[in-house]
């Protein structure tokens, strides 16, 4: 028995319908999948702790430690280590890695972006910090209205301003910039 003219553009037809069907119900659940899974943390903090700058052969390292807090974190810390180029005066630029501790073990790991800068006065003594930090990543989660999203795959970018107190070996920041979780 053959298949009749219409009998064979009715199963084509039928055929395209449930593809075309399938495909959008996988195109709408990879839209809600892809909207469920990421939000927006504002990144708002302030920390002051202690910091140490050895200079030798005009390489400033760096590391800094202190308490803070910052919104979607909670209270925790900030540390970092990185280089500086001490030949470059008033204003040394600075590279470096850190990451910002918060509660219930939320972490968010960044690397300091080009043009971070620390300007010093006339006796190179207190530095005004200004700097942009790429965010790498991070563990835990963050809870986002209702719900919680794991800070691993963080990106994003936060500003830096502050003062470093190289006499007191002291600094104070604030943070402010955006992740995307």
């Amino acid at each position: 028995m053959g298949t009749t003219l219409e009998e064979g553009i009715v199963r084509r037809l039928g055929i395209s319908v449930v593809a075309a069907a399938v495909a959008a119900a996988a195109l709408m659940a990879g839209s809600a999948f892809s909207s469920a899974t990421a939000a927006k943390v504002k990144l708002t903090g302030t920390y002051a702790g202690t910091a140490t700058v050895k200079v030798a052969d005009d390489v400033a390292d760096i590391a800094a430690t202190g308490p803070g807090k910052a919104t979607g974190l909670g209270v925790g810390k900030i540390t970092g280590v990185g280089k500086g180029d001490a030949s470059a005066q008033p204003c040394v630029p600075f590279t470096g890695t850190g990451q910002i501790t918060g509660l219930k073990g939320m972490k968010i790991t960044f690397t300091m972006l080009s043009g971070a800068q620390g300007c010093g006065d006339e006796q190179g003594n207190v530095f005004s910090i200004n700097a942009r930090a790429k965010i790498t990543g991070g563990a835990g989660k963050v809870k986002v209205g209702k719900k919680l999203y794991p800070l691993k795959k963080a990106k994003g970018t936060f500003k830096i301003t502050g003062i470093y107190d190289r006499g007191a070996g002291t600094f104070s920041i604030k943070l402010n910039g955006l992740a995307t979780v």
